[in-house]
């Protein structure tokens, strides 16, 4: 699907006042000390992408019991802070605070004991009210470990979690806190946090690996015996191959979706014929030929037997692939799918004609169903963090909607033999699904044998996003 810049959903100010300045609200202070600059993260330890950003001048109002036996202004420490967003979007975004000098120990202490307490809190910033709630985060130690706690909020209609590890190192007080949709990984925090404490401690760190999100991961291009093929990849393990459908481009994965995944597997995610990087095949484009690509890239990596998730026209070629090249393929995941032998349910032609119109609020509502605003909002802000991309050429587009019209019809070879698939196979979409009614999923499972049916009820075509807390475990558990 085409990509929208969503930079402006959650402002990046507010999110990163509410992130890096409490601190300096709960605690006052002052900021001074070249050294203590020399201690904190900069933009040159941390992933490709990230950037410096201006710090919260002014601290935000925070209202919360547990709060109010802390001192406003203690004396005799200064601190010094430091922020940073991936690719200039307002998330995710890291921040931190280093303080030293008389009475630090104590003062942290407090803060640590005092955020443990909190349940619940209110941050008026700018005119925004923000209401959180608050929870014990288990992680490992950095120093001399205080707390850590996991702030979960809503803004501009996006769920946004605020990781916060409050914890002393070689003399200094460190606060720490990484932003991001949802839940943010643990492991990425875990990342960030290690290495604060290292620099903290010796006044230099081994850079942050380049493995924290896909978003981060380089654009890379395979030489394949079918053209150049762009690709991104993140993570090591069992390789995990994950293919975009209709005017889609890599860029278009929910980031938590791909980098959740990650945590297991070598994912690889790729731009389909003629995308971003990726040579046009010859015409006329079909799914067999994009499968053929595909295969190529996949020897090209020198993946192996790789597991395949294809999301709506992906899963098309994924099809394509198990039934032409079935050696290169572990096991097949197929997401709001559709069989190719000519006995498709064709979604209305409204629902068509408002996702291919390439407005944001009718391709949303064709992805996700009535009600699911925060959903769509916080897809958007997942995509929006990938680096800008060119737009899908309007030739590939209209070779895709024929390449399309060609499977459903039972006019692909590949998907008329989609009943000789062998391979372990889940099928899965939303009982909502606009654009490809659930019955075609039901007539796959059948086709397929030994297919594994999964309908999420309530979701819509996007539904491995908006039910991605439940559908990445379940595909886990299907590629063990």
């Amino acid at each position: 699907m085409r990509r929208y810049d969503v930079r402006q959903r959650a402002p990046a100010a507010l999110v990163l006042l509410v992130a890096t300045a409490i601190t300096l609200a709960a605690c006052g202070g002052s900021g001074a000390g070249s050294q203590l600059s020399r201690r904190l993260l900069s933009a040159t330890d941390l992933p490709a992408g990230w950037s410096a950003v201006t710090a919260a001048s002014t601290a935000p109002n925070t209202r919360g019991a547990c709060f109010a036996s802390l001192p406003r202004k203690p004396r005799g420490w200064t601190y010094q802070t430091a922020s940073f967003t991936d690719n200039g979007a307002a998330l995710p975004n890291f921040g931190e605070v280093l303080a030293s000098g008389r009475g630090v120990g104590a003062t942290w202490t407090r803060l640590a004991r005092a955020l443990t307490a909190c349940r619940a809190v209110q941050v008026v910033s700018h005119g925004a009210t923000i209401r959180a709630t608050i929870r014990k985060l288990a992680l490992p130690r950095f120093g001399k470990g205080l707390s850590a706690d996991a702030w979960r909020f809503s803004l501009a209609g996006v769920q946004i979690g605020v990781d916060l590890v409050v914890f002393r190192v070689g003399g200094y007080g460190a606060y720490l806190s990484y932003s991001d949709l949802g839940a943010p990984n643990a492991g990425t925090v875990t990342a960030f946090a290690r290495a604060a404490a290292a620099k903290a401690r010796r006044g230099s760190t081994a850079p942050v690996s380049n493995s924290v999100s896909i978003t981060s991961a380089p654009l890379r291009i395979a030489q394949t015996t079918r053209g150049a093929v762009a690709y991104r990849t993140l993570g090591s393990g069992p390789p995990l191959l994950l293919i975009t459908g209709y005017a889609g481009t890599m860029e278009s994965w929910d980031r938590r979706f791909v980098d959740a995944l990650a945590h297991q597997y070598r994912v690889v995610i790729l731009n389909n014929s003629g995308i971003g990087g990726t040579t046009a095949v010859r015409a006329p484009l079909t799914i067999d030929a994009m499968a053929d690509q595909t295969s190529a890239l996949i020897g090209a990596l020198h993946l192996g037997r790789t597991a395949v998730l294809g999301w709506s026209m992906g899963s098309m070629i994924a099809q394509a692939l198990a039934v032409r090249h079935p050696d290169q393929l572990s096991r097949v995941v197929l997401c709001a799918s559709y069989p190719g032998n000519g006995t498709t349910v064709q979604p209305a032609r409204a629902q068509l004609r408002a996702f291919e119109s390439g407005l944001r609020q009718k391709v949303m509502a064709a992805l996700f169903p009535t009600g699911q605003s925060a959903a769509a909002d916080t897809y958007l802000a997942a995509v929006s963090s990938y680096p800008p991309e060119p737009p899908v050429p309007e030739g590939v587009l209209s070779a895709q909607r024929k390449a399309i019209d060609s499977w459903w019809n039972g006019s692909d070879g590949a998907g008329r033999a989609v009943a000789r698939i062998a391979l372990p196979t889940l099928v899965a979409d939303g009982t909502e699904d606009r654009l490809d009614p659930s019955a075609n999923s039901r007539a796959l499972a059948a086709l397929i044998p030994g297919a594994q049916l999964h309908l999420y009820a309530g979701a819509g075509h996007a539904f491995l996003f908006q039910d991605e807390v439940s559908f990445v475990p379940l595909v886990e558990a299907f590629l063990r």
